[in-house]
């Protein structure tokens, strides 16, 4: 029921957040480590083995403050962006999820490749950095490029999800409204069978 919880609470913070919150995204900020960003084919690809990276990143035992930083964006962005469980997310560009998708995805390859040039067991490294490269080839829609693919990421700036524009996506509505019915439903179930205290 995770997942229920995940899309009633998007839908909760949407309603109860103001169309100020987050607009179109600012300029990247230069204070932090800049991250190139990913066309949409090669987002799918890394959304496949973003895991394994991160799965490589936690045994290093002295990982450089790069990793580490890079490590805990993609972390950040991926709990912001509800874990990646709203739908439509990243093949949807006009979902209010897609830009916080791109930036821990993006992340994710950029802590790959500096996994690459430091890691203190840089075979299995390199593996999956190979194996990652050949998907990306076979990848036929791995140029295409959607207006939240453009611009670079930055570790000093995390991307919101565009809460004001969660009521009118169709998809997260969709869901929304399940997962609201859902709770709903259980909770009456609950209600119905909680034995009655009979008065003595």
């Amino acid at each position: 029921m995770l997942w229920a919880v995940a899309f009633l609470l998007g839908f909760l913070l949407a309603c109860a957040t103001s169309a100020e919150a987050h607009t179109k995204r600012k300029a990247a900020s230069t204070a932090g480590l800049s991250i190139p960003n990913l066309s949409h084919g090669q987002l799918r690809v890394m959304a496949t083995y973003k895991n394994a990276i991160l799965d490589l990143a936690n045994r290093e035992p002295r990982p450089d403050a790069e990793a580490r930083t890079l490590q805990n964006f993609v972390n950040l962005q991926f709990t912001y962006c509800l874990w990646g469980l709203v739908p439509g997310s990243l093949g949807n560009e006009d979902s209010p999820f897609n830009g916080c998708t791109h930036a821990y995805l993006a992340a994710s390859k950029a802590l790959l490749h500096r996994l690459e040039r430091t890691s203190s067991n840089p075979s299995p490294v390199r593996d999956l950095a190979m194996r990652i490269s050949v998907d990306m080839i076979r990848e036929e829609s791995a140029l295409e490029i959607c207006a939240n693919g453009v611009e670079p990421f930055n570790t000093a700036d995390i991307i919101m999800p565009e809460w004001s524009g969660v009521p009118f996506n169709p998809i997260v509505v969709l869901y929304s409204s399940i997962a609201f019915l859902v709770t709903a439903g259980l909770f009456a179930i609950y209600f119905v069978r909680r034995p009655r205290s009979v008065a003595g």
